[in-house]
């Protein structure tokens, strides 16, 4: 881990997972931490929204798992933050928790990451017993291009000292050579695909010899999966020439300390839901809002259960692409059923979904 403190192996190294709307978060730390002494790892969850439903899919990992709810990282959030960390090293030492060595912070997918740097160099109690182990930003090669105008998909980009691909297993050639090529005119971080990553000797090094600081490449160097990809789109792509990213001179953008306090128009909609619900009328009212909302829908995350069914249901739909529900079991019959759309380009004529409506077909 390459930072300037004489000290920093006595710290607790804080990790910043960060990535745009349904890029895949959670799954990669699920991944990570399955592969990894999950044991001595805290995971710090924040998220947007009125509701708590990330929490639900932590139910089968072993390490802790904190929940911020009701902003992003980069508004409401660094003060809670900060009594969080503390209140965890303070727990620890008191052995009222196990003692843990790591912690992985999973923003919302509309925070500045910056925030978290912000809070370890600011905070006086955090500077003196963690250490910013740097940020991995998610990014979904599916959808790069339909997010790439978002400024939170930028700015956390910016942040990235690694990038990781996600959704590559079924995007095509071309998706992926024009992400790369997007992303890398954003940063020159080393990027990977995240299998690739969980299929090194030992992830969780990686980690811990991530850079925190700018690290310039030797001339004609480059990251391989980025060569690869680069080099194949400018034989298949007739709709601009691309070149290898050693030829284009790029500077790492300048990174301010404080966090940017600045979004898209994106409306938040929480749906609550008192009472299981009738799977064929869900199916078929989900099917007429993804209709509906069409490009306005950037992502929908749901914690539901069904009638004459024990377990619970997770949802996940990203730009109107349902995937499969994820089986949650018992455990999760406790939790708040909820559903949380991020909406962009809302009119004041347009209709909302009702919770209501998944009830009455």
């Amino acid at each position: 881990m390459h930072v300037t403190n004489t000290d920093s192996d006595t710290k607790i190294a804080v990790t910043a997972i960060t990535g745009f709307l349904g890029s895949g978060k959670t799954r990669y730390i699920n991944q990570l931490l399955q592969q990894t002494d999950g044991a001595n790892t805290v995971v710090i969850v924040n998220e947007i929204g009125q509701l708590g439903i990330d929490q639900a899919s932590w139910s089968f990992v072993q390490p802790s798992v904190i929940l911020l709810e009701g902003g992003c990282l980069c508004c409401q959030m660094q003060g809670s933050l900060s009594v969080t960390l503390q209140r965890l090293f303070t727990d620890a030492l008191a052995r009222k928790i196990p003692r843990f060595s790591q912690i992985l912070v999973e923003t919302s997918g509309l925070a500045d990451p910056s925030a978290l740097r912000f809070t370890l160099h600011t905070d006086f109690f955090l500077k003196e017993r963690f250490v910013y182990n740097g940020c991995i930003c998610i990014v979904d090669v599916v959808n790069a291009q339909k997010q790439a105008g978002f400024v939170e998909w930028s700015r956390q980009l910016v942040q990235a000292d690694l990038v990781l691909l996600s959704h590559t297993d079924i995007a095509s050639d071309e998706q992926t050579c024009r992400s790369v090529r997007h992303i890398a005119m954003v940063t020159d971080a080393p990027l990977m695909d995240i299998p690739a990553f969980l299929s090194a000797h030992a992830p969780d090094s990686r980690l811990r010899l991530m850079s925190v600081s700018p690290m310039p490449r030797k001339a004609g160097a480059s990251m391989p999966f980025l060569s690869r990809h680069l080099e194949h789109g400018a034989q298949t792509s007739s709709s601009s020439t691309l070149t290898n990213t050693a030829e284009v001179p790029r500077q790492r953008p300048v990174i301010s300390l404080a966090p940017v306090q600045m979004h898209s128009s994106i409306r938040i909609v929480t749906l609550e839901f008192a009472e299981p619900l009738r799977r064929s009328v869900f199916n078929r009212v989900l099917e007429r809002m993804l209709e509906r909302l069409g490009a306005t829908l950037l992502r929908a995350k749901a914690l539901l259960r069904f009638q004459g069914d024990e377990d619970a249901y997770l949802f996940n739909i990203v730009h109107a692409q349902r995937y499969p529900a994820q089986r949650l079991g018992k455990e999760a019959q406790a939790q708040q059923m909820a559903m949380v759309l991020f909406l962009d380009g809302v009119t004041d004529e347009m209709e909302l979904p009702q919770s209501a409506d998944f009830y009455e077909g």
